[in-house]
């Protein structure tokens, strides 16, 4: 599913800039998460979408040097990045990804493996490499160092992906930098987790991607907050997943 030349330039974007000092050390780039395997055999393609890897990838607890631990079979001599990257969410994946699992959940899909069939794969729009601080507090010059090509390794890995559906919880901005389609509501929230009223209403629009190949794809946003649809509560990420496949 993946090209060996899509591979190939992952891993020099990689090497490029894996000696600047914000860049986590040592560390991998991290294309996608998830089980590439299992994401092609899915009734429905799905993919979820953030800014760059977490610092936090590469060590277990706050406290620990940084290391392979959770890619334990990554051999940097040998590039091999596919084989590195399956296993993760089946070994020690962070517990960040959980924001995004009731809105799969809703769609009939989960990043992990068990009764729910269609495997998601989550990816980065900015870059495919983890920094440290993380990407907000970069400054705007070491985002661009970044970005630059990592975005455009992020567009040449959906466009070989072909999700049926991409879910995106980011600063408005950058996904108004991505994705310039008019957007529509398709659900909309007016009270909060604790179920106060809002002061503005949480709304999820549906976007459209066309590929190359001429394929459309819907695209669901939704505002963030620490986290992706950070502001509103499991139930109603249930239902944020349930209205994307009406």
């Amino acid at each position: 599913m993946l090209s060996q030349k899509l591979i190939d330039q992952t891993l020099n974007n990689f090497t490029t800039h894996s000696l600047l000092d914000f860049v986590v050390r040592p560390s991998l780039p991290i294309l996608y998460f998830g089980n590439l395997d299992e994401y092609s055999f899915s009734s429905l393609k799905v993919i979820t979408v953030g800014k760059n890897p977490s610092n936090n990838e590469f060590r277990l607890n706050n406290t620990d040097q940084y290391s392979y631990c959770r890619f334990n079979k990554w051999k940097p001599e040998k590039g091999n990045l596919i084989e590195a990257l399956n296993p993760y969410i089946e070994d020690k994946p962070l517990s960040w990804f959980s924001c995004y699992e009731p809105v799969l959940n809703g769609m009939g899909c989960s990043y992990y493996p068990g009764k729910i069939k269609n495997r998601v794969l989550h990816t980065d729009i900015c870059s495919p490499i983890a920094t440290t601080p993380t990407w907000s507090k970069l400054t705007p010059q070491q985002q661009c160092v970044l970005s630059k090509e990592g975005n455009i390794l992020w567009n040449l890995l959906i466009e070989a992906l072909q999700p049926d559906i991409i879910l995106i919880s980011v600063p408005r901005q950058l996904f108004l930098e991505n994705f310039d389609e008019t957007g529509k509501t398709v659900i909309t929230f007016d009270t909060k987790v604790d179920g106060s009223k809002r002061t503005e209403p949480y709304r999820v629009f549906e976007h459209i991607k066309r590929f190359k190949n001429g394929k459309v794809v819907k695209v669901f946003f939704g505002p963030p907050a620490q986290t992706p649809f950070g502001t509103i509560s499991s139930d109603q990420k249930m239902e944020v997943g349930k209205s994307c496949l009406q």
